[in-house]
């Protein structure tokens, strides 16, 4: 390591770094877990996006905060889009499993994804950002096609009428 110039700080080190204090016995769990992780923590974002709103705002602000919230939703569809292709690939998934309806309109979820959290508007004449219900829509059919694609935890009915989580 090499000393840094006279006058200025060496670069500091980032504590938070997982991948400096881990040994890697098998590259493909800890890719499966990083790829986890992604996920859970873009989902998180959308839940805290969603929580944090507040119970008054000027509708600049809505719209604002309503874009955040979009884009934090398709931030999400990003991290678990390459899986979704792959259970595609392999026929798990079929075109129709994008499809979700939301305000009277069909949205398909990788549209929303292509554009960054936002649809055509309703004259197809350039793009906007869906109401809040429309990408709510969005984001419980990203959780559906987590689920059917086996990632996701799915609730199971077993034979004494008890809940059970499956992962």
């Amino acid at each position: 390591m090499s000393e840094p110039e006279p006058g200025r700080d060496p670069e500091p080190v980032d504590e938070t770094d997982e991948s400096a204090k881990l040994y890697v016995s098998d590259p493909d769990d800890y890719a499966k877990t990083r790829k986890m992780k992604a996920i859970n923590d873009a989902k998180a974002h959308v839940r805290k996006r969603r929580n944090n709103r507040p119970p008054k705002a000027t509708q600049d602000e809505w719209n604002g905060i309503n874009a955040r919230t979009a884009e934090a939703v398709a931030s999400y569809g990003h991290e678990l889009l390459p899986l979704l292709e792959e259970a595609e690939e392999a026929g798990t998934l079929e075109a129709d499993d994008y499809e979700v309806t939301a305000l009277k309109r069909e949205i398909d979820v990788r549209t929303y994804l292509r554009f960054d959290g936002q649809l055509p508007n309703e004259h197809d004449d350039g793009l906007e950002y869906p109401p809040s219900p429309v990408l709510m829509a969005v984001y419980r059919q990203l959780e559906r096609l987590e689920r059917k694609i086996g990632i996701g935890p799915s609730l199971e009915e077993d034979s004494d009428n008890e809940w059970e989580i499956q992962t």
